[in-house]
């Protein structure tokens, strides 16, 4: 009874809060219009495949009704896209497809086409329309006249995106049609184009277009989350100005504490004393709903636990949602946890776990991780963008497995998978090459003082060095043509290591013609080799080998070109007493090691010369150019330092062992390299289907689809084994040939040889040449081969094949009419043979044929292999595939897990009898290899579960698995983003999901002090009216009197801003707003990013310069390059983009040589970039200085460019840039640029007074460069206003915080990064010098007197902490401890004013070095408390600051009141001692700020429309500043 009583109080409770409740409400849109659910949904089927995308656009053709189209709400738009997709697609796909309409993942994508077909102008009113090489058609009816008047014309631009009708020409007339999916206009030219495609006239390509975006409405977002942190109230930052205050009494108080929403706790405490700790709960849940009321701290020690613990003791099927509620809300949830007991089962459970967590996964206590089939997916940086393709992929892949049958189990043959697209390195032993040695670390006397104990390794030594040790650990070695021009440099600096002494043997293998007939006489590449074996004998191999490099040094010098009679005449000068004839003659003693460097080449399958090799290693062709080297073998040392330390602590590598042979002797070093099989496979063939194949003639065949007739080919296939014992083997390798060429049959010869040495490969043959007509009795030696494999025993069929491999064999056979009696073998009955094989037809060979050709896409003849699946090929002419490479092949596909596969597979007991378990593997790798994301796979063993796991079983027993494991932290920010992602993961796929709790011990403070919500539907939602409703954020229930702050947290690619808001954000408190407090947001803008580095020397090109824009607006947004990873951003929008170097100096130095991730190289200094999904896009663009330009610099502020300042001259250029200064009378400015940020009604308020002061105090012309990312929508509407009334100009930057860059999660601190971090690339070039003004400044002088203020050559210049007001010694910090030794006698800075002199910031490096500073230090969560102040102090030596005189800036809690009438600006510092709120203190101290504070609410008060009418041209929004 007492239950059900108390009970219904919380439902009285519950229906208050809901009858008297405020929320906060939020939502995001885009600034595009509304796509058509029905264009997204072509596009989700596009990536099923091209063939899925065609199939789908005749689908609607033929079933949507134009009518009922053209009159459609969003919801029936969204219905009849996914009932028309329901055709094609599977049960689980059309689950993801509504996810994916949700998410509106491809709105950018059709966005994309829209920006497109925009730029047409030709195209007037029409809905649809064709671009044909330029010519607009808006009817078919001139179609076939105008293909046949395309001649030799341009076709236009296609990009990667574009979905090509499927032909077999590819040149023909180009024709795109621009159309809205289910009108009747694309329906008619459709159908029209594909005849005209089908019929091979022209190339169809389509592209979305709705000249007609219905109402205008934006596409509702989600994937970003929000929050609203607690404000630290300790200083008082809310504006007032629209409060109304509340008077309270005493008795009020006393009153609020018994009769709390109406219940007095004393009557019903007195009349239910058997209630009493069901009260108390109760009394703690309504006076959590007014504020938050603080915990002990013994209460907080184990809190993480409780909520672990109360997570896993709800219902599994609840538990997501609890901790979604728990994380989510956990500041009103926090008091009612703690009244709980810990079970000490529960706490040993987790303690055990997360000791297998620390040495498995490397996770910590508190740490959370998500993993996807094993992917484990960063939580941090988690974007439902990026893992909804990889649920796509994966999810693929399961069902792949399903349709084999297999539901879970396929999941275990990933755990040993490598499946990372990290490069295998494989080595070349070179030992049989017989390199030159020019030193031996072993045996040298120039190493006998160093150790030579292999255990030396082990000791710690330098960072960045080679340990000198007197043993061969690592061998360089050059194989180069010494008459080539770039093996000069490669032996100048090979040379110079020796002479060094660098700890490394240094080995050359000299490649020249190995031609008998030719001599030193008459080839300078021999003429070189025959210098170097005389001088070697005659001096040592070192001395040899710098007589080599002194005469190409001397040749290049002296510009004169390599000859035989230059190596002559220099052999003449050095070696005067000897003969000509007796050292270059074909007959001379020193005419040695011409064969062995050819034959290595030729052996080793090397391509190109000159190649550098360490311990094996082949080093990158680019990293071995004379301006790398030395890094590139510095980094593969480092690379192999540990794999040999691990062999010597586990005692494989001893003081007995020969360091270069075991080396050379590891598995991964090979006696030749194909890399052709190094590099990624040209497809993956789809061996998924295994419903048998009834297919026999070539017409049937033809008419399956892919998956089909691979499926025919894995059924009918015959392999050759080495014995002919029954195993499962895990290497199945198809050669595809033309076995009637000596090159095809080659290939099957290098294939049984090694299929001799191999017991784990198995070995078919797919015949691709012509195949002869039944009429037609000649013989064929593929047929004769084809019949042999076809009709006898392994054992007799590979006795038969290796007689074949002698081509006069095949020539007697084919000269006998294919009579095999010659080439039969014991055991064999060759009547029986001959019988059946006359009864042989020729259409398996004909399928075979139709399969190259058609699934592998090969032309006839064409030479390829098929391994696992994995097709590498076709071959070049002339492209040799040897026995060894087969052994290369065995060694990837063990490396990449083929071996774990069939041993997992052999414990399922598949049949091996008929090679099905071999099949059972293959199929499962190429399954892997086509579909599986090429990520490396973690899979979490657990010493229990019983206590403190969740396990979620799959709803449908019908569909493919995926495995979900997340190990959480409840109360952690990770666990309130990935909590929500994980219920509704759980509704849109099909997985066993394992809930693993991680939560952390002995907490000292509540570990989540914010409220937060995640945006994320798992299908469209829609109004009663059937318009799309945009994923809502809403926050209830919230404490009425906490201070919170709002905060969207977007994916890191977006720019966000918010457009209404009618309360502050930065300040909200429930219970002063009069109703919901709705916050809109818009996605303004989607980055391009990207590295930029100088092709030549590596660098970044600091101070270059990029536009990006369209052929209409070249240069909408630009940016410059940081040196920190040549990083550069730029603001975008979904679209097709042109990138460029900005004219002037950028593109006057520099030009794009090289571009990644973009749409093809640079063509006339333009690169074509697609902004087509919400990642953005990041780019890699090279670049090279133009001939001539090579010395000229960006950052030079003289008109040449020639000066090339280095940061190490900092103090020396400081001294002349003073001298100058002052000899100059300083330099003149024309414009006082002020830079400002703000957050908060409060701020701006004193921001606007700010701008204000400054006007008041100056005639000369001033712009304001106010940073945009954090402004209130109502003060951006009012600036312009105020940019009138007061003659300013303004400009609103903004730049996203890097994701490279550490990240900060308080607003506050973020703002402070801004504040310093991005003033190089804030700013455009044209900007020399910028003052930063805090918002709450009140300036009392004219701010041109700083701008020209001469900063003695320092980058930057600080006012100092004022001394004046003695009272607050102890709050000074810097004056002892850390800061006392740090600054040995330097001023401590404020960062409330400062003047920046960019051009020398830049010069410098100084936001380079602030920045890689930051990153080192803000790692420390105890580090740059005050991150604005601390860091340009912290960097005071190596970036210098110039103090400003003290009366530039006055601020009443450091400085004393006689210095306040000199003051130049007034600051309102925070008072450690009085925490006086702000504006009490601005109308205290500052006289003049009550004044200015009316003039500027009479200017806002006027009249507004007219304001907005006259909207003033002189401020604009700019991705960083204004035109460059």
């Amino acid at each position: 009874m007492w239950l059900t009583w108390v009970y219904s109080l919380f439902i009285l409770s519950s229906l208050f809060t809901y009858l008297n409740g405020k929320s906060v409400i939020t939502s995001l849109h885009s600034k595009w219009d509304h796509t058509s659910f029905l264009a997204e949904t072509s596009e989700f089927i596009a990536k099923e495949g091209n063939n899925y995308f065609w199939d789908f656009l005749d689908h609607i053709t033929d079933k949507v009704v134009p009518e009922q189209w053209n009159t459609r709400t969003h919801e029936k738009e969204f219905d009849t896209a996914v009932k028309q997709a329901v055709s094609v697609l599977s049960d689980a796909r059309s689950d993801l497809l509504k996810f994916a309409l949700a998410l509106r993942l491809y709105s950018p994508k059709i966005q994309v086409f829209q920006q497109i077909a925009e730029g047409y102008t030709e195209s007037g009113s029409c809905g649809t329309f064709i671009d044909l090489h330029g010519k607009v058609l808006c009817s078919v009816a001139e179609l076939e006249a105008e293909i046949k008047k395309v001649g030799s014309s341009d076709p236009p631009t296609t990009y990667t995106i574009d979905h090509f009708f499927p032909t077999k020409q590819e040149d023909l007339p180009l024709a795109i049609l621009y159309s809205e999916l289910g009108t009747s206009e694309f329906a008619v030219f459709h159908r029209a184009l594909k005849l005209q495609a089908k019929t091979d006239k022209i190339r169809y390509v389509f592209r979305h277009f709705s000249k007609d975006q219905r109402n205008s409405t934006k596409v509702g977002l989600s994937g970003y989350g929000v929050e609203l942190a607690i404000k630290n109230t300790e200083y008082k930052a809310v504006d007032d100005s629209q409060e109304k205050k509340v008077e309270h009494s005493d008795e009020d108080y006393i009153e609020e504490d018994n009769d709390i929403h109406g219940f007095n706790f004393n009557v019903l405490r007195k009349n239910n004393e058997e209630l009493r700790d069901a009260l108390k709960q109760f009394k703690i849940h309504l006076l959590e709903t007014e504020e938050l009321s603080p915990l002990k701290q013994w209460e907080v020690s184990d809190i993480s636990f409780l909520a672990a613990q109360k997570i896993v003791d709800a219902p599994p099927e609840e538990a997501l949602s609890t901790l979604v509620d728990i994380s989510q809300n956990f500041p009103t949830r926090a008091r009612s946890l703690v009244q709980t007991r810990l079970k000490n089962d529960f706490r040993l459970e987790v303690e055990v776990n997360q000791h297998i967590f620390e040495q498995e996964l490397q996770l910590s206590e508190g740490d959370n991780a998500f993993l996807l089939n094993g992917i484990n997916i960063d939580v941090d940086s988690l974007d439902i963008f990026q893992l909804f393709e990889m649920i796509a992929q994966e999810e693929k892949m399961a069902s792949a497995f399903y349709q084999m049958g297999f539901r879970r189990e396929y999941l275990s043959l990933l755990h040993n998978l490598d499946l990372s697209e990290d490069k295998v390195s494989y080595g070349i032993d070179f030992r049989d090459a017989y390199p030159e040695y020019i030193n031996n670390l072993d045996k040298d006397k120039a190493y006998r003082d160093w150790g030579n104990s292999v255990k030396l390794m082990l000791q710690p030594y330098f960072p960045g060095m080679i340990r000198p040790i007197a043993r061969n650990f690592y061998t360089l070695v050059a194989v180069i043509d010494p008459g080539a021009p770039e093996s000069r440099s490669i032996m100048k600096i090979l040379h110079s290591f020796y002479v060094h002494q660098v700890p490394l043997r240094i080995g050359f293998v000299f490649v020249v013609n190995d031609d008998k007939t030719v001599s030193g006489k008459d080839d300078v590449g021999v003429a070189l080799l025959n210098l170097y074996n005389f001088a070697k004998m005659d001096r040592t191999p070192a001395k040899a080998i710098n007589l080599v490099t002194t005469l190409l040094d001397d040749l290049q010098e002296s510009q004169r070109e390599l000859t035989v009679g230059e190596v002559h005449k220099y052999f003449k000068q050095t070696f005067s007493d000897q003969d000509i004839d007796d050292v270059f003659s074909s007959d001379s003693d020193y005419d040695t090691g011409r064969t062995a460097g050819k034959a290595f080449i030729e052996r080793s399958g090397l391509q190109g010369l000159p190649k550098v090799i360490l311990n094996g290693i082949i080093l990158d062709e680019a990293g071995t150019k004379a301006d790398k080297i030395e890094e590139t073998i510095l980094m593969q040392v480092m690379k192999q330092t540990p794999i040999l330390q691990r062999a010597i602590m586990s005692g494989k590598l001893t003081d007995k062992d020969n360091v270069q042979n075991w080396l050379l002797s590891q598995p991964d070093i090979l006696p030749r390299l194909n890399n052709r099989l190094l590099a990624p496979p040209s497809m993956h063939l789809p061996l998924n289907d295994v419903f048998p194949c009834s297919t026999t003639t070539l017409v049937k065949f033809n008419a399956l689809t892919f998956d089909q007739k691979a499926q025919c080919i894995v059924e009918k296939m015959k392999y050759l084994t080495k014995t002919e014992e029954t195993t499962t083997h895990w290497l199945n390798v198809w050669l595809v040939t033309d076995l009637d060429s000596l090159e095809g049959r080659e290939l099957l010869s290098n294939a049984l040889k090694a299929l001799k040495k191999s017991n784990n490969m198995r070995l078919a043959v797919i015949h691709n040449g012509e195949v002869s007509p039944p009429s037609d009795k000649s013989p064929k030696i593929s047929r004769l081969i084809h019949t042999i494999i076809r009709l006898l025993p392994n054992n007799l069929s590979k006795q038969i094949l290796v007689k074949l491999q002698k081509e006069e064999t095949v020539q007697k056979v084919l000269s006998s009419g294919g009579d095999i009696d010659e080439i039969a073998v014991h055991g064999m009955n060759l009547e029986s043979f001959k019988k059946e094989a006359k009864l042989l037809s020729n259409e398996q060979l004909q399928i075979e044929a139709a399969f190259a050709e058609n699934v592998l896409g090969l032309k006839k003849n064409d030479r390829a292999i098929i391994v696992n699946g994995m097709l590498y090929g076709p071959f070049g002419e002339g492209e040799k595939f040897e026995a060894e490479d087969f052994n290369l092949l065995e060694k990837i596909a063990e490396r990449k897990g083929a071996k774990s596969i069939a041993e997992q597979i052999e414990k399922w007991e598949v049949d091996r009898e008929s090679g099905k378990a071999s099949d059972v593997v293959l199929r499962s790798i190429a399954t892997i290899g086509r579909y599986a994301v090429k990520k490396p796979r973690t899979f979490v063993t657990l010493h229990s579960d019983t206590e403190s796991v969740v396990n979620l079983i799959a709803d449908d027993p019908k569909r493919a698995i995926l495995e979900i494991s997340a190990i959480v932290d409840p109360l952690s920010k990770g666990a309130q983003k990935l909590a929500p992602i994980l219920l509704t993961l759980t509704k849109v796929v099909n997985s066993d999901v394992k809930l693993i709790m991680n939560p952390k011990a002995k907490l000292s403070e509540l570990p989540l002090k914010r409220f937060y919500r995640y945006a994320l539907n798992e299908e469209p939602t829609f109004d009663a009216n059937g318009a799309a409703v945009a994923p809502t954020i809403l926050f209830s229930n919230l404490p009425s009197k906490q201070l919170l702050t709002l905060n969207v947290i977007a994916p890191d690619s977006w720019m966000i801003q918010p457009v209404y808001s009618e309360y502050d954000l930065d300040n909200i408190k429930m219970q002063t707003v009069k109703q919901d407090a709705l916050a809109r947001f818009e996605l303004s803008h989607i980055l391009l990013e990207g590295h930029c580095f100088d092709e030549v020397t590596g660098s970044p090109p600091r101070g270059l310069q990029f536009i990006l824009g369209t052929k209409i607006n070249p240069s909408m947004f630009d940016t410059i390059v940081m040196a920190n990873l040549g990083y550069f951003q730029l603001k975008a929008s979904p679209g097709a983009w042109t990138l460029q170097l900005r004219e002037g100096k950028s593109s006057g130095i520099y030009d794009i040589t090289n571009t990644t991730n973009a749409e093809g190289p640079a063509i006339d200094g333009q690169v074509k970039v697609l902004i087509d999904s919400f990642n953005g896009k990041v780019v890699r663009v090279r670049t090279t200085k133009k001939p001539g330009m090579e010395k000229k610099n960006l950052l030079s502020d003289n008109e040449g460019g020639d000066m090339d300042i280095e940061d190490d001259d900092e103090q020396s250029q400081s001294i002349w840039s003073s001298l100058s200064n002052k000899l100059g009378g300083g330099e003149k400015h024309e414009v006082i640029n002020i830079f400002s940020l703000a957050s908060g009604h409060l701020y701006e308020r004193f921001m606007r007074i700010m701008i204000l002061s400054v006007m008041k105090n100056t005639k000369h012309p001033v712009k304001f460069w106010l940073l945009n990312n954090y402004l209130s929508p109502q003060f951006r509407e009012t600036l312009p206003q105020m940019a009138k009334q007061y003659n300013f100009e303004y400009e609103l930057v903004e730049y996203k915080w890097p994701r490279w860059l550490h990240q900060q999660t308080e607003k506050q601190r973020i703002m402070w990064g801004y504040k310093l971090l991005f003033l190089d690339v804030l700013f455009p070039l044209n900007v020399k010098k910028i003052i930063f003004v805090d918002a709450d400044q009140v300036v009392r002088a004219d701010m041109m007197e700083l701008m020209e203020l001469d900063l003695d050559g320092a980058p930057y210049g600080y006012t100092p902490f004022c001394d004046s007001r003695t009272s607050m010694e102890g709050f000074r910090f810097w004056k002892k401890g850390y800061w006392a030794t740090h600054l040995a006698g330097r001023k401590y800075h404020i960062s409330a004013l400062y003047v920046v002199d960019l051009v020398k910031f830049r010069q410098i490096a100084a936001g380079d070095r602030l920045r890689g500073q930051y990153q080192g230090l803000s790692a420390d969560p105890n580090s740059l408390s005050n991150l604005d102040q601390d860091l340009p102090n912290n960097m005071i030596h190596q970036v210098r600051i110039k103090s400003l005189p003290q009366e530039w800036l006055w601020c009443e809690t450091w400085c004393s009141d006689e210095s306040k009438a000199s003051a130049k600006t007034i600051d309102l510092c925070n008072n450690p001692q009085t925490k006086e709120p702000k504006l009490d203190s601005a109308h205290r101290i500052i006289k003049e700020w009550t004044e200015y504070d009316d003039e500027i609410k009479q200017l806002l008060q006027s009249d507004d429309s007219q304001s907005k009418q006259e909207e003033t041209t002189q401020g604009h929004i700019h991705d960083k500043g204004g035109e460059l």
